[in-house]
């Protein structure tokens, strides 16, 4: 199957969706349709369409006051912003999605976002912030009781302080 052909299925089909739910007026189903085309355009490389989307997503879920979609798709925000290596403001978009799952109280969301912005922290070196929120990510799957994530952010917890010392 050709690469180029899937993501183009994809956008249709996305599209094809979004269309389908702005003429019903369904916002929670617009807002996903945005999210699904934003993270396709993502796959592709193509970072500006890609960001555009989110916005538009985000925009929905804050003006219907959906926090638990916020922290999601300002997760996706910033990991769009790690991927170009703009870390800055992926930080900002993690921070604001811890914000938002804490109002939302939607700790397994909040845990991957603890352990994405701790992801940024080592790209640019700052361990002992990095460190931080490996901890924090740790403490919400612990929480959540989700194992996986928990020894999968403790092995990065243990590359960081090994990189650190």
């Amino acid at each position: 199957m050709n690469l180029n052909n899937s993501f183009q299925d994809k956008l249709q089909t996305y599209q094809d969706i979004l269309k389908s739910d702005k003429d019903s007026g369904n916002l929670y189903q617009e807002a996903n349709a945005y999210t699904n085309l934003g993270s396709t355009y993502m796959s592709m490389e193509e970072y500006a369409e890609s960001l555009k989307l989110f916005n538009q997503a985000l925009t929905i879920f804050q003006e219907t006051g959906n926090l638990r979609e916020q922290v999601w798709v300002l997760n996706n925000i910033g990991t769009l912003y790690f991927t170009i290596t703009q870390y800055n403001e992926a930080i900002d978009a993690y921070q604001r999605a811890i914000l938002a799952s804490k109002l939302a109280g939607v700790l397994v969301r909040e845990g991957w976002v603890w352990r994405n912005l701790g992801g940024t922290y080592r790209a640019m070196s700052q361990y002992d912030k990095a460190i931080e929120a490996f901890l924090e990510a740790i403490k919400v799957f612990q929480a959540t009781g989700s194992t996986e994530d928990q020894l999968e952010t403790a092995h990065l917890l243990q590359e960081v302080q090994q990189e650190f010392s």
